[in-house]
């Protein structure tokens, strides 16, 4: 039995081993000519690449152009009008930014509570919180003011019509005989 499964695979091994020295002789004929051809395909796809890379370096590039504003609200700490640049203390550190086109420095102070937003470096905004937060606190207190005014007046009224309905009827005249 062993001797013939031994025949078995030494003859399967002989029809392999033809098999592939066929497949070898067809291969070369056309192989020269699948050689140019393989050439001209290998020399468009260099090109297809070059383009890709071109592509994606311009791509690169308008991201860049494009990067993301980002906000900060914090403190001014140094102003240089001259120069057009500030500092501003956030709660992440100190930020140090260019004004950009929109931007004055003029009216910004080391001490001012800003909001600042900016990309690159370079602040596209800048808002000053003072003013905004006075302005909020200023409303509330006449809102609250309002409320309190309103509600004495109404205290009042009713404290007058207790005073009139607890108030004793005037005695009688006395009469004459």
């Amino acid at each position: 039995m062993k001797k013939i499964f031994t025949v078995v695979m030494a003859v399967a091994f002989a029809f392999s081993v033809a098999g592939f020295a066929v497949a070898a002789e067809k291969a070369a004929a056309p192989a020269a000519a699948k050689s140019a051809t393989s050439a001209e395909k290998s020399a468009v796809s260099a090109e297809k690449a070059a383009v890709s890379a071109e592509k994606s370096a311009t791509d690169a590039k308008k991201s860049a152009k494009k990067a993301k504003a980002t906000q900060v609200t914090g403190t001014v700490e140094a102003v240089d009008a001259a120069a057009g640049t500030f500092t501003v203390k956030g709660k992440m550190g100190n930020v140090d930014l260019k004004a950009g086109d929109k931007v004055k420095l003029a009216d910004v102070k080391v001490g001012d509570k800003v909001v600042v937003k900016y990309a690159d470096g370079t602040a596209s905004s800048l808002k000053a919180v003072k003013a905004a937060k006075a302005a909020k606190k200023a409303a509330k207190a006449a809102e609250t003011s309002a409320d309190a005014a309103e509600k004495s007046a109404k205290e009042a009224e009713k404290s007058a019509e207790a005073a009139k309905k607890a108030a004793p009827a005037p005695a009688p005249a006395p009469m004459k005989k």
